[in-house]
């Protein structure tokens, strides 16, 4: 058993950004405190975000490193790297990872997520990949090495954002959305046929609507064909699944903490077992979960800050919705009016304006004379923080495209 000489134990398992923030924010408040860190790559905290921006390019993982080694030996966080946490005794305070057993006063859930990969036929064959690692991005370019064909199941961020680099390589892209248009959580008909046509006028072919069943193979393993329900057949020399991500519970099954598909916290980031925390994508408060990192950030803050005695709140806040990708960016914030609670009587008062040409779209939503939401593409979202800033407020149609097109 390896117990803290000094002052309180805090193991914090995942070294996402949930994981550093925790870190960092229990360091802040008890600076005695042993804090350890366990992640199963090999590698510092990264940017996960900036992942797409290494395809087709050479690897630098320095340039993704949030901070490099020296910064964790300084600050006395001790990283537990190619660990693999494999199990949790709540009752007894302590972890194993390794073929060791680690005690804890306070222990943080930052485990992540994890890509969906569908029972689609063929899933094992070569040049078939997800994208969430270091590892991933390295094994993609390999895979696209040569390749002219490539295939995007999933119209995401990540999904988009690995599509347009792939584009960018000048390989043949097909991106297929199972849902009948693009973004339709985040976007109205008029606004995903606007990013729709922008996609398309980069050379990507968009399928929406169409659920592939499978993918067939050549005489090496290599993938070479994706096929879909109703008969089509696409050639593809690689393939990218990116249909959304799954939360890493497996270590946190059977312990006693309270989960549905995540971990129920409160707003203290506190699951249902004393001196237990958890933030990030593993993470659900009040029924509610973002998959967003500027949460995930926060929320670990929150975590850490718990971790080590202190008392703070994580406060639930509407975060607005940016992708920045194929040449453009979409931001939509609020309540747009797109997606109505069941039942709901509400009544919206919407302004709309598009540029078909240069590909700009802009929908302000006010409910009651009151500006609630917007979506904007293209050159209107260079505003979005101002707009963001309007939001609850009376504030007049002619004001806020004032704030859009004058500023």
């Amino acid at each position: 058993m390896i117990n803290s000489s000094s002052g309180r134990q805090i193991i914090i398992i995942g070294t996402g950004v949930a994981g550093l923030s925790a870190a960092k924010a229990a360091r802040t408040q008890d600076p005695e405190a042993e804090i350890i860190m366990f992640g199963e790559e090999n590698l510092v905290p990264y940017y996960r975000l900036r992942l797409c921006e290494f395809i087709g390019k050479s690897a630098d993982f320095d340039g993704l490193k949030i901070n490099d080694e020296e910064w964790f030996k300084k600050n006395k966080i001790r990283l537990e790297l190619s660990s693999k946490v494999t199990l949790i005794d709540t009752g007894a305070k302590k972890i194993r990872a390794n073929g060791k057993e680690y005690s804890f006063d306070s222990l943080v859930l930052a485990t992540g997520s994890t890509p969906i990969m569908p029972p689609f036929k063929g899933k094992e064959l070569s040049k078939v990949h997800t994208l969430w690692t270091w590892a991933d991005v390295a094994e993609i370019n390999k895979s696209l090495n040569g390749a002219k064909k490539a295939v995007v199941i999933g119209g995401g961020l990540l999904g988009l954002e690995t599509a347009h680099k792939i584009s960018e390589m000048g390989i043949n892209v097909t991106l297929i959305e199972g849902m009948p248009r693009l973004l339709p959580k985040q976007l109205d008909e008029e606004g995903s046929q606007i990013f729709n046509d922008k996609v398309q006028s980069l050379g990507i072919s968009v399928l929406c609507g169409k659920t592939v069943t499978g993918f067939e193979g050549d005489s090496l393993g290599n993938v070479n064909k994706v096929h879909m329900t109703d008969g089509t057949v696409i050639d593809a020399d690689v393939v990218i699944v990116s249909v959304g991500v799954a939360p890493n519970t497996s270590v946190i099954k059977d312990t006693g903490i309270s989960m549905d598909r995540f971990v129920s916290v409160n707003e203290k980031m506190e699951t249902s077992i004393k001196d237990i925390y958890a933030a990030g994508d593993v993470a659900g408060i009040k029924g509610r979960w973002f998959g967003q990192w500027a949460v995930a950030s926060k929320q670990g803050q929150v975590a850490g800050i718990n971790a080590a005695k202190g008392n703070a709140e994580y406060k639930i806040t509407d975060v607005p919705y940016i992708l920045a990708t194929m040449g453009t960016r979409v931001v939509c914030s609020g309540d747009t009016g797109v997606i109505k609670p069941e039942n709901s009587n509400e009544t919206y008062e919407i302004d709309q304006r598009i540029d078909k040409e240069k590909f700009n779209y802009s929908r302000l939503v006010f409910r009651k004379g009151v500006f609630v939401g917007y979506m904007l593409i293209g050159e209107p979202a260079k505003a979005f923080n101002k707009l963001q800033s309007l939001l609850q407020t009376d504030v007049s149609i002619e004001n806020l495209y004032n704030v859009l097109f004058n500023d």
